[in-house]
């Protein structure tokens, strides 16, 4: 009986072990994402300016398209999603296209196309 006893101790031991061996720390890896805990909406109601940081075509990464004729195409950019006539920092979103965003940048119509990579 003491055998018994002394072996079943000895196993919760060895299992409290591996349980509290785990790292207990949570690292949140953004990959170029916005921060979840900066609100999307300002407190005079628009887009905080923190959410939108395309000042250039280049800043711009199209990662995928939503299309529907009638109700409104989506497009995801940045890992956000928009629609035409949104803001994207400097740019606004002129047609959302099947493959492709047309932007008006300062002026003149920028299209960025879907990479299907």
């Amino acid at each position: 009986m003491f055998f018994a006893k002394r072996f079943l101790l000895l196993v919760i031991l060895s299992w409290s072990t591996f349980a509290f061996a785990e790292d207990g720390a949570f690292k949140y890896d953004s990959k170029s994402r916005r921060d979840p805990f900066i609100p999307l909406i300002s407190e005079s109601g628009g887009y905080a300016s923190d959410a939108y940081e395309a000042s250039a075509a280049e800043d711009i990464r199209l990662e995928g398209i939503v299309w529907d004729d009638e109700k409104g195409s989506i497009a995801i950019i940045n890992g956000e999603i928009a629609k035409e006539g949104d803001l994207m920092g400097t740019m606004k979103i002129l047609k959302i296209n099947k493959d492709s965003v047309i932007f008006d940048v300062g002026g003149e119509s920028v299209k960025i196309e879907l990479n299907r990579d």
